[in-house]
């Protein structure tokens, strides 16, 4: 700022920057985000229901009942307030912005992109947990469970992050000002898990316990990269909004419901839709967000447990084994994820005469690849303990 006279607060003025020019080459960026909430704003809030029964049953056997059911009153979910009506439908029933340049109210210059994001409440978000567990404790030292566990979660915004970056990331089937209701990123749909444990006493003071444990899930599990859901976006700015790589894409049932700009790319489409369960049962509509779910998986792990007692002392030796099915067979345990060229398979080439996007198809011939990571190798864990 100028600060002319004797610097009192009265006499601060700001400068309107035309004076910021170094050597007639460059003038200093003047573009921001402008983030606000409404008036009646609330902190989010949910109202949970748990319901669980326990039961016996003949055989020394253990039954066990839960659901959990979580609505949301005030969750929360934002729009860009700079952003202008829709000036028409794409064929999709899209709604389109007019693109770069012209879907702004204000904007320091054609294109330069500032946001004014209010935080809103929104209360249509809700998940469902489903468990059902049976135990059963064999007199000879032989302890088993096996639990199935079903989950339902939907929310109108997909995760946390600074307001522009989340507004920019939220993949949208239309207006990204009223996001629809989508799958939650996190959390297997489906979870089978079974254990077994038995323990063997030599003695007083030497004992040993065999353990193994099983999973198998739809989704995988939750890494540092990201959910276990998947959503198949556009490259580029579709609907015109300004952002580009979170529009949702359309998924044809023929070639003439996509302009393609070789429609010699139709075939391989086609067939890439084709394989896809999630992609091939929704033909016709616009993918929801994270529609795409990581597929079955399967994991088994080994515990051996030595207790040893010398002298009064106690010890304890343990070997771990995890997927233990891939050390018998290297095929076994290998958990397959999302190729990310296939969540991109469409990119924007141009646009017809008629104002409709034009498209190259550049996925890849499959969705799903091997995942590389620790979870498909098995790994082995040696341990020593002293209990004193």
């Amino acid at each position: 700022p100028n600060i002319p006279g004797d610097g009192s607060v009265a006499d601060h003025q700001t400068d309107d920057g035309s004076d910021r020019h170094v050597d007639g080459e460059s003038v200093l960026q003047q573009s921001f985000d402008l983030n606000a909430m409404v008036n009646d704003f609330k902190w989010p809030q949910v109202f949970t229901i748990n319901l669980a029964m326990d039961k016996s049953l003949p055989g020394d056997m253990l039954a066990t009942l839960e659901m959990v059911r979580s609505t949301d009153l005030n969750a929360i979910y934002m729009r860009n307030a700079d952003l202008v009506d829709p000036v028409r439908n794409l064929a999709d029933g899209r709604p389109y912005f007019g693109g770069v340049g012209v879907n702004e109210l204000n904007s320091f210059y054609p294109g330069s992109g500032e946001g004014v994001y209010v935080i809103d409440n929104v209360d249509e978000g809700s998940n469902m947990t489903f468990t059902a567990q049976l135990r059963k404790r064999f007199g000879f030292g032989l302890n088993t469970s096996l639990a199935y566990t079903y989950l339902d979660a939907k929310n109108n915004l997909q995760s946390t992050e600074i307001a522009s970056v989340l507004f920019q990331s939220q993949p949208v089937q239309g207006d990204p000002n009223n996001p629809n209701l989508g799958y939650a990123q996190f959390g297997m749909k489906q979870r089978i898990i079974a254990s077994a444990t038995y323990t063997r006493a030599w003695n007083e003071t030497m004992s040993t316990n065999v353990g193994m444990f099983f999973e198998m899930g739809e989704g995988n599990q939750y890494v540092y990269s990201g959910g276990n859901r998947y959503s198949f976006t556009y490259g580029g700015d579709v609907n015109g909004d300004g952002v580009g790589g979170n529009d949702l894409i359309y998924i044809p049932s023929s070639a003439s419901e996509i302009n393609l700009t070789n429609s010699s790319d139709w075939a391989a489409l086609d067939a890439f839709i084709a394989q896809d369960k999630y992609l091939s049962k929704h033909r016709g509509e616009i993918a929801e967000r994270n529609g795409l779910l990581n597929e079955w998986f399967t994991n088994l792990d080994l515990r051996v447990l030595q207790n040893i007692g010398i002298a009064g002392q106690k010890f304890q030796v343990s070997l771990d084994i995890l997927n233990f099915g891939n050390l018998i067979n290297d095929g076994w345990g290998v958990r397959q994820t999302a190729n990310p060229a296939a969540l991109t398979p469409l990119v924007l080439d141009s646009w017809n005469d008629a104002g409709e996007p034009v498209f190259s198809f550049t996925g890849p011939e499959s969705t799903f690849t091997d995942d590389l990571s620790e979870f498909s190798r098995w790994r082995l864990q040696l341990g020593f303990r002293y209990i004193f």
